[in-house]
């Protein structure tokens, strides 16, 4: 999915905020069977971005989960490198962001866009 959360009175966006800035790494996953976590499209998305949650990209729950355990597991890494790793194919977990073709907007939110005009 594009990353889409509750945020209208904005408690779980703050909740996830306050988690990073203790440490905590938190990972965005999609529960589409064959899609992809795409933050910063929408202005939920866009949210989580800015509150320092990770894209799952395309990995599945299980990828995510096993690739944490071996990412948190080295000690030679730091949590930011740790998050950066996440969108990195390691061993074909996960597809590079620039194979997939960026899907199109509607025209008139394209447009609006090109303006440099945020409608929400």
């Amino acid at each position: 999915g594009t990353g889409n959360v509750p945020t209208i009175k904005g408690e779980f966006i703050k909740v996830l905020a306050d988690a990073k800035s203790k440490g905590v790494l938190v990972v965005a996953s999609t529960q589409c069977h064959s899609g992809t976590v795409v933050m910063g499209r929408y202005a939920t998305g866009k949210a989580l971005q800015d509150a320092g949650v990770i894209s799952g990209s395309d990995m599945t729950i299980e990828a995510i989960s096993c690739k944490l355990a071996y990412l948190l597991g080295r000690k030679d890494l730091s949590a930011t490198e740790v998050a950066n790793l996440m969108n990195v194919s390691l061993r074909g977990e996960v597809t590079p962001e620039d194979a997939f073709e960026p899907p199109t907007l509607p025209s008139a939110y394209e447009k609006a866009m090109k303006k440099g005009k945020n409608h929400y």
